[in-house]
């Protein structure tokens, strides 16, 4: 029988990230003894990231949560959106490599790799910021010397240039429905907004309902592959649906109300 997986992710941690949040969140999964992955930006420079000073225990802290059993993955490399493109999973404009030539996507990920072991932390897992990648991305990975990819939109995981590309069909919290594998991403620092305040609740209630069914990356990570030319296309099928068709149901849901 097919068991439902579930990977709670954090995204933006970085030394100026709010600090008092991400403890929030700690606190939290310490409760239900989870552990999550945690995107690390080997050298931040979005301005909307300097939220408090640089945490001069910054990296100690990190080697301290990997040596509780959370999983650290490389989360771009200083979160800065210079390219124009889309990505293949994503419709929204702006992008750290997505339509950068692979040359200038190998030297960015060889920067904050090195980075990152400079500080004493290994990582073969990574995500971009905003989901946005092409395939040049993932050549790119694979001769990095990472192995997995947090971001990809397909109902079950695939291979792709020597990459395992994982589910990452939400950019939040989603509703566990069917047997399948979720992946939630959180980012803590949002948490002190009004309109984004409700994600910690979430929080809450994903690991109050269903902390039976949330494992580590490691278990996560063990899922079956499906074929990349079926799970491709369903990827693209999905990203197509996100952007254009579900927007215009909601549309006329809203329409019918009113009525």
């Amino acid at each position: 029988m097919y068991k439902t997986k579930i990977l709670v992710r954090f995204d933006d941690i970085c030394p100026t990230m709010d600090f008092n949040q991400f403890l929030r969140a700690i606190s939290l999964l310490d409760k239900y003894k989870i552990k999550p992955l945690i995107g690390v930006i080997p050298n931040c420079l979005d301005s909307d990231l300097m939220i408090e000073k640089p945490h001069e225990d910054f990296w100690h802290f990190i080697k301290k949560l990997q040596a509780r059993g959370y999983t650290i993955a490389m989360h771009g490399y200083q979160h800065i959106f210079e390219s124009n493109h889309r990505g293949i999973v994503t419709r929204r404009l702006g992008s750290e490599f997505a339509g950068l030539p692979y040359e200038v996507q190998v030297d960015k990920l060889r920067k904050g790799k090195a980075i990152l072991s400079s500080h004493g932390i290994e990582t073969d897992v990574f995500f971009a910021p905003a989901h946005s990648y092409d395939e040049n991305t993932i050549k790119a990975l694979s001769v990095v010397g990472f192995k997995y990819m947090s971001d990809g939109k397909s109902p079950k995981a695939y291979m792709w240039h020597g990459i395992k590309c994982l589910p990452c069909k939400t950019g939040g919290c989603p509703k566990i429905r069917n047997a399948s594998n979720y992946t939630a991403v959180f980012h803590a620092h949002e948490w002190v907004r009004p309109e984004k305040a409700v994600e910690y609740d979430r929080l809450v209630d994903l690991l109050e309902t269903h902390s039976n069914m949330i494992v580590s990356f490691e278990k996560f990570s063990k899922q079956r592959c499906g074929n990349r030319w079926g799970q491709r296309l369903l990827e693209k099928c999905f990203v197509h649906y996100q952007a254009y068709i579900r927007p215009q149901l909601v549309k006329l849901y809203f329409k019918i109300l009113k009525q």
